[in-house]
């Protein structure tokens, strides 16, 4: 009896965290949350159950009058479950044999997941080195728990490779972006390699996105070095000096790299972000996009991120029409909609892509 009232207890607080990652969390609410999925193993796996039943939920129950989301600020998928069934509704108790049934659920729950990862390579014995590769398909968020404490967040169509062995943990980002959660480790440095560019810590939290023409890199606790990749060899004959010389990066402070300047990284100063910023930046990890008069261009290429199906603005005169407003990544249809009815926009379906013009005069 103690035991089901223990897991009951579990269920209640996987739920309350729900309803609060889907508003938005707080950096300070979300590194408390991290802290509680890794304080007990039942936690994760309540949460992932809860998560799959969460997802069921919403899609057996479409929400109508989509077209004001926009404007209201856009009301995310929990919170339109949990209004609709009430959160000790349908699905909450059902959970209550998550725990049991972890394995099978981490193998197979889409979305977001915590906990063991079931792509593990991992061979028994102190020394032996730790090996991953995880990713994720357009749409989908997911997040991964490594053994030493760390915690991988990858947003959309992105993929890493890991290795954990006895001097050092690193991390490859082949694409898109993630967000880490480092356990300190001084005697494991912590390194994150991508398009040409090592971000070396030893504990501290940030986020790296891999762009077509770039390296950006945003540092919300800690303090990270930025540089060119280590190398044992001798640098190249005529190598700038400032190759040597990584750039330093402190909690509120950003830095982007374009491909042809990593070589002279160490001249590069980064940039301090607002609070505000930051919440914009890392707003995908509720399943957001936040938008600040920014140009359509630009919105468009965020949207479609997380959509197969594309949008194309088929009309410069658009593209540096800027927005604002806040919407699930997803829900192309509901910015789209808002374009037609405010903005004197026509939109045109063409099998996987709707093109944007301004409605002529």
């Amino acid at each position: 009896m103690h035991a089901d009232h223990e897991l009951s207890a579990i269920e209640e607080v996987a739920a309350d965290w729900m309803v609060e990652r889907d508003r938005g969390f707080t950096l300070e609410r979300e590194r408390e949350f991290l802290g509680w999925l890794r304080a007990d193993p039942r936690h994760a796996a309540t949460f992932n159950a809860l998560a799959e039943t969460w997802t069921l939920i919403a899609e057996a129950q479409p929400v109508s009058a989509a077209g004001d989301e926009w404007r209201m600020g856009a009301r995310s998928m929990g919170e339109r479950s949990a209004a609709r069934y009430g959160r000790r509704g349908i699905g909450w108790r059902a959970v209550g044999l998550a725990a049991a049934a972890a394995v099978a659920l981490m193998a197979h729950v889409g979305g977001w997941r915590f906990g063991a990862d079931s792509e593990t390579d991992a061979s028994a014995g102190p020394a032996a080195a730790y090996t991953l590769a995880a990713s994720t398909d357009v749409g989908v968020l997911r997040t991964v728990e490594l053994p030493d404490g760390s915690v991988l967040q990858l947003n959309t169509d992105s993929a890493v490779e890991v290795r954990l062995e006895e001097g050092v943990r690193r991390v490859r980002l082949t694409r898109g972006e993630a967000h880490f959660s480092v356990a300190k480790d001084r005697t494991r440095p912590f390194i994150v390699s991508a398009g040409g560019v090592d971000v070396r810590v030893v504990g501290t939290v940030f986020n790296v996105r891999l762009r077509a023409e770039s390296v950006d890199v945003l540092v919300t606790e800690g303090k990270v070095r930025v540089g060119a990749p280590a190398s044992e060899t001798q640098p190249p004959r005529g190598a700038s000096p400032h190759a040597e010389t990584p750039a330093e990066l402190v909690a509120g402070q950003k830095l982007s790299v374009a491909f042809g300047e990593i070589a002279t990284l160490g001249g590069t100063a980064p940039v301090s972000v607002t609070a505000a910023e930051i919440r914009q930046t890392l707003a995908w990890h509720t399943r957001r996009l936040d938008f600040d008069a920014t140009p359509l261009s630009e919105i468009v290429t965020e949207i479609n991120r997380y959509n197969r199906h594309q949008l194309v603005v088929a009309d410069p005169r658009l593209n540096e029409r800027r927005f604002g407003g806040s919407f699930p990544a997803d829900d192309y249809e509901t910015f789209v909609r808002m374009l037609e009815a405010d903005f004197a926009v026509v939109a045109e379906r063409r099998g996987g892509e709707t093109w944007l013009r301004l409605k002529e005069p």
